[in-house]
């Protein structure tokens, strides 16, 4: 994963990345930019060096119940404000992704475009993490969901 991530970030996302840095401070600006810049921050973790990372939902990391009901609502309401951005930012990835599967040497870089086309739909509330991170986070979840029933 370290060679993919050097060769990555070589090659386009130390660019990417500082673009999400800018957008990130950009949106800092306001009290109710704040969360969008803090995704943009995670979108900058992610194209930096995407190779072994996962995204997954503050939810699914925390747990469901360490996440309080405003953050959860004001996320949604967020997203929602978000959406036509990140409808566009979507197919902007997809195509990308596409393009780049049809050479065999892309396939790597069309995957990471596609996992950040899914995250870049609702940013809000979503994290960037580890692989190792995502696999505790889950195997977690799953030991609580089998404790409740």
């Amino acid at each position: 994963m370290g060679l993919l991530n050097l060769i990555w970030f070589i090659f386009g996302g130390e660019i990417v990345a500082l673009l999400w840095l800018a957008l990130a401070a950009l949106f800092s600006i306001t009290i109710i930019g704040i969360p969008i810049g803090k995704a943009c921050l995670q979108f900058a973790k992610l194209s930096a060096f995407p190779f072994g990372k996962e995204i997954i939902r503050e939810t699914e990391l925390k747990g469901e119940e360490n996440v309080s009901a405003a953050r959860k609502t004001g996320g949604r309401v967020l997203n929602i404000i978000w959406f036509p951005i990140g409808l566009v930012l979507a197919v902007v990835y997809v195509v990308m992704a596409i393009v780049s599967f049809f050479t065999i040497i892309g396939i790597p870089a069309g995957v990471v475009q596609a996992k950040t086309a899914k995250f870049v739909l609702s940013p809000i509330g979503a994290k960037c993490v580890s692989k190792k991170q995502a696999y505790a986070a889950a195997v977690a979840n799953e030991l609580r969901r089998r404790q409740d029933s």
